[in-house]
């Protein structure tokens, strides 16, 4: 809405607390600079007055976005750095795959709901027996039992609901070191691209085990050993 009053000519000057927070990215900001420029506009925060006509003034604000964008990379590295270090003693809390829980204290223990231990319990000694996912997912249907899943988000935040069985959940129970008892952080990375509308896109990539940043074995008490 402001690039668009300031291209009109709408607008005889801009304020703002303080100019390098106007904007966070360079593209955005520049880009009103140069509208500012051409419809004689100008910007002005608490330590002064600047037209984006003057170079002079252009140059000091072109600084001030620089800076800005920086502040925010040195934010996000510090806040991935507590994670970071959080995650290596085994603090950092994430949703727990179902059949787990957080005690009192705030640790993952195993879900002392008998029917869901039950259930992660048969789907693993239905892997042993059968070899394979789709040969778990056929023993669920022949018994006609049924798999929980924890929601998140929504009316039914928390609550297990439990539905069939399907492929992807096998492989996702079965791939998960939690199970194990061991707490792993960054099994996944995200890598942007352009999409072919021109916005931005995240993919999830599954990072291999030896690119783990953090693997605690016998974190908590597992329904597997490692070795299993």
């Amino acid at each position: 809405t402001l690039v668009a009053d300031v291209s009109m000519g709408k607008v005889g000057a801009v304020f703002a607390l303080e100019a390098s927070r106007l904007s966070r990215s360079n593209t955005d900001w520049h880009r009103l600079l140069e509208l500012c420029a051409l419809t004689g506009t100008l910007i002005s925060d608490e330590d002064g007055c600047y037209d984006p006509a003057d170079f002079n003034d252009q140059l000091l604000l072109g600084l001030k976005g620089t800076m800005s964008q920086a502040e925010l990379h040195f934010l996000r590295a510090r806040l991935q750095g507590g994670k970071l270090n959080k995650a290596k003693k085994g603090e950092l809390r994430s949703p727990l795959p179902v059949g787990y829980v957080y005690d009192d204290l705030g640790r993952p223990v195993i879900d002392p709901d008998a029917e869901v231990h039950g259930a992660v319990t048969v789907l693993f000694q239905a892997f042993r027996d059968t070899g394979s996912a789709y040969g778990v997912m056929g023993h669920f249907r022949r018994h006609g039992l049924l798999f929980p899943k924890r929601a998140y988000g929504g009316v039914w935040n928390g609550k297990l609901l439990w539905g069939r069985l399907s492929h992807s959940r096998v492989l996702g129970v079965l791939k998960n070191p939690a199970y194990a008892g061991v707490y792993v952080y960054g099994r996944y990375s995200y890598r942007k691209h352009l999409a072919v509308d021109g916005h931005i896109q995240y993919t999830t990539v599954c990072q291999p085990m030896e690119a783990w940043p953090v693997l605690l074995k016998d974190h908590h008490e597992g329904y597997l050993t490692w070795e299993t």
